[in-house]
C-alpha cells in the first residue's frame, strides 16, 4: 500500500451528465486548495451539518487520509467550465466493520437545491452497490439537517428516531447486477 505522500493524482474522470454545469472526478492530494475553498464558501449551518462542527477547512494530513485508496472513495465536484471551483466533496468510506461505508457530503451553498446533493448520493451507492466488499452504507447526520432529510425522503426512505439529536441511518443499496 502507498503511504498519502505517494499518492498519484487519479485521472479525470468525467461523471456528471453532459448538460450538467458540474464534473465529477475522484479526488486526490492536489485537491485540497480546492477543497477547503469550497469549506470557506459554505455558510457555517453548512459546515456544520456536514462535521458537527464549524470547521472552515482541512488539514493535508486528515485530507490524504481520506483520499488515500485505502479509505474507500472521494469525489470532487467542479465546475464544468471552471475545473478549479469545487462546489461538492463527496466521500464514501470503509468503516472499521467489514463490509460497511459511510457515506458523507459537502455541497457549497451557492450549489445547494439543483439536485447535485441527490445525484451524489445515487452515484455513492451505485459504486458501493457494484463493490462486492460493501454490504452496507451508512450515514450519520444531524436531526435538523433539511437537506440530507429531503434526499431520503425523495427515495422513500424510512427515517429512523433520532437518539441524541443524531440520526444514524443505514441506506438501501440499488440492485447489484
Amino acid at each position: 500500500m502507498s503511504t498519502p505522500s505517494t499518492i498519484t493524482p487519479a485521472p479525470s474522470e468525467q461523471t456528471s451528465e453532459p448538460e450538467s454545469p458540474f464534473t465529477t472526478r475522484p479526488a486526490n492530494l492536489g485537491d485540497l486548495a480546492r477543497v477547503n475553498a469550497l469549506h470557506h464558501c459554505c455558510s457555517l449551518d453548512t459546515r456544520y451539518a456536514r462535521y458537527a462542527s464549524g470547521r472552515r477547512e482541512l488539514k493535508m494530513s486528515e485530507f490524504a487520509r481520506l483520499v488515500h485508496p485505502a479509505a474507500g472513495s472521494s469525489w470532487l465536484t467542479t465546475l464544468r467550465d471552471d475545473p478549479e471551483t469545487a462546489v461538492a466533496l463527496t466521500h464514501l468510506l470503509k468503516t472499521r466493520t467489514t463490509g460497511a461505508y459511510e457515506l458523507a457530503l459537502l455541497v457549497g451553498d451557492p450549489w445547494q437545491g439543483q439536485g447535485l446533493g441527490s445525484w451524489l448520493t445515487d452515484r455513492a451507492l451505485r459504486t458501493a452497490a457494484a463493490d462486492p466488499n460493501c454490504h452496507t452504507v451508512t450515514a450519520m447526520f444531524g436531526a435538523g439537517n433539511r437537506r440530507a432529510l429531503r434526499i431520503l425522503r425523495r427515495r422513500d426512505i424510512t427515517i429512523p428516531t433520532a437518539s441524541a439529536g443524531v440520526i444514524d441511518i443505514t441506506l438501501p443499496l440499488p440492485e447489484r447486477s
